[in-house]
């Protein structure tokens, strides 16, 4: 083999690693024809069609191996909305936020990330924590972040609906599990940048949760994981509408 020959060959293998190396997670929505409940239920059929994706140590990106703290994440669409369930094991569920836009993050909550437009410093922030208190939020500066700024925002036909598997706010006992179920109306997403929002909108996103169990290290858990801070838009990964 000549030495043209071997610097093709490495020039293939060298851009296949690096291809590899930077791209960003799928997740596939599922379509729905019939109506989703919102109720933190998840009996509707698309909710066993939908593939999962599961969370990842944020720090380290590495899997959770220890099944009682893994969380599952499923999506769907329709003509009109998006909609996410979330299935976080837990043996220690506690929620003592009572009004929205409260600061959910310093307690136990699943989040997503939600960008719809060409600019990466400009997306939605959902929170929800177990006792189905909400947190949005649209961010326009993720490394200056103006907490009560963007908090005035409200997705105003944002639906989400929580169950525990277990006793909330009792924390001598053990719980299982709790499931979250949202249902974003895609008008809702839109913005100046783009005016329609639907199921041919290229949309980028990330899933997160927190969780802080007690007599246990604080654990932070992502889709695509970001090493620190969730606010880092680069790592997004995409939602692809099957």
């Amino acid at each position: 083999m000549n030495l043209c020959n071997l610097l093709v060959i490495s020039t293939f293998f060298l851009l296949i690693h690096c291809t590899g190396s930077s791209s960003n997670p799928i997740i596939e929505a599922s379509q729905t024809f019939d109506p989703v409940t919102i109720d933190g239920q998840a009996n509707e059929t698309i909710w066993q069609q939908a593939k999962p994706i599961r969370l990842k140590n944020n720090r380290t990106g590495k899997e959770v191996q220890e099944s009682a703290l893994q969380t599952h994440v499923k999506a769907s669409y329709d003509d009109k909305s998006l909609y996410f369930l979330f299935e976080c094991k837990d043996p220690d569920i506690w929620a003592e936020f009572t009004q929205r836009d409260e600061y959910l993050w310093k307690e136990e909550v699943v989040e997503v990330f939600i960008d719809v437009d060409d600019a990466p410093e400009t997306y939605v922030e959902i929170e929800v924590s177990p006792a189905n208190i909400l947190f949005d939020s649209y961010i326009v500066d993720p490394e200056n972040i103006d907490v009560p700024a963007t908090a005035k925002f409200n997705l105003p036909g944002l639906n989400t609906g929580v169950t525990v598997q277990g006793t909330l706010n009792k924390r001598d006992d053990e719980d299982s599990s709790w499931t979250v179920e949202m249902a974003i109306p895609f008008e809702d997403l839109a913005n100046s940048e783009t005016t329609k929002v639907g199921p041919d909108t290229e949309i980028k996103l990330n899933f997160y949760r927190l969780d802080k169990n007690q007599g246990k290290e604080f654990a932070a858990y992502a889709w695509s994981p970001t090493g620190k801070s969730f606010h880092k838009p680069s790592v997004f990964g995409k939602l692809v509408f099957k």
